[in-house]
């Protein structure tokens, strides 16, 4: 997959035409996927590229400032991801408040028709786009021929008879419910980040953890203990994950079992696949530790059948 960067004053990038749809795209979900599968079936039958045109930086972050949205997949989680779902192109337009006012007739003139050369749009059954999101699925239908594409509309992916979407997935690990989390997903939820020297807690109680600093825009899970795998050295090894309220100093920390080494400065790849329990605040160390064994002997169990 060939990644590129397009503005307002880019020529067209596909002048002999292509197979687009178009969005946000966080999480690369069920109902992304379901949306890409689409886009590359249409792709092969006619014989055009297809491409993902998304949007750098996130849109709400230059429409709401003020108001963070933490990410489910930042960019190199992204691209990484795509390049195994088989896209051809993913095409980031730089998103300004020039962009932004674009009424929707204009922004499919201008930027669809004129940018791209699309001739098959697919969007999902939500999707809205231009000024005030004035555009939406039916709107592309209507105006497809005058612009010489065709438009289609998925529909949406449910899962426990609800559409599967971003802000779904976002309230479910918010607020604890991994599992149906993961299952819109279709994968573990993972984290990429840097190892940072911690406060030595974990190795003082018989367990050392690597402490690890995420992307600033990485939505970190609500607190607690999870079941995770750890990337090093191209293998993965399982560990028990905690992720505290205080992340001044690093975002959450990973006892990884049955290893040694010094990891400092280095990235990794940490994937959750469970949360076993709430974050808890014990009396002692030893009642601490006691439950850490516990938590252990679960996650061993849970990581065996993974």
């Amino acid at each position: 997959m060939k990644v590129i960067q397009l503005n307002l004053d880019s020529p067209n990038a596909f002048p002999d035409g292509c197979v687009l749809t178009q969005g946000t795209f966080d999480g690369i979900h069920l109902g992304h996927c379901e949306l890409l599968r689409q886009v590359i079936e249409a792709g092969q039958k006619l014989g055009l590229p297809t491409v993902l045109l998304t949007f750098k930086p996130h849109p709400a972050m230059v429409l709401r400032p003020s108001r963070r949205i933490p990410l489910l997949t930042v960019f190199d989680e992204k691209t990484s991801i795509l390049e195994k779902i088989g896209l051809d192109y993913m095409a980031l337009f730089e998103f300004n408040t020039q962009l932004a006012i674009l009424q929707a007739e204009d922004y499919v003139r201008e930027i669809l028709a004129g940018k791209f050369g699309a001739k098959v749009v697919v969007v999902g059954y939500n999707h809205t786009f231009g000024r005030k999101r004035e555009g939406n699925g039916r709107f592309l239908e209507e105006i497809a021929t005058k612009y010489g594409f065709e438009a289609k509309i998925q529909t949406p992916v449910l899962y426990e008879n609800e559409p599967v979407h971003s802000s779904r997935i976002r309230k479910e690990l918010f607020e604890g419910r991994f599992r149906s989390a993961m299952t819109m997903l279709n994968r573990p939820y993972r984290i990429s980040g840097e190892v940072v020297k911690g406060r030595g807690v974990g190795r003082g109680l018989g367990y050392p953890t690597i402490n690890v600093r995420a992307h600033k825009d990485k939505l970190i899970p609500m607190s607690g203990v999870y079941a995770a795998k750890v990337r090093i050295n191209g293998n993965w090894l399982p560990g028990m994950m905690y992720i505290g309220e205080d992340r001044s100093i690093f975002d959450f920390e990973v006892a990884i079992f049955d290893f040694e080494g010094d990891m400092y400065h280095r990235q990794v790849d940490v994937d959750i696949f469970d949360r076993t329990r709430d974050s808890i605040k014990f009396e002692s160390a030893d009642k601490l530790v006691v439950q850490i064994a516990k938590d252990e002997k679960e996650i061993r169990d849970i990581l065996s059948r993974t």
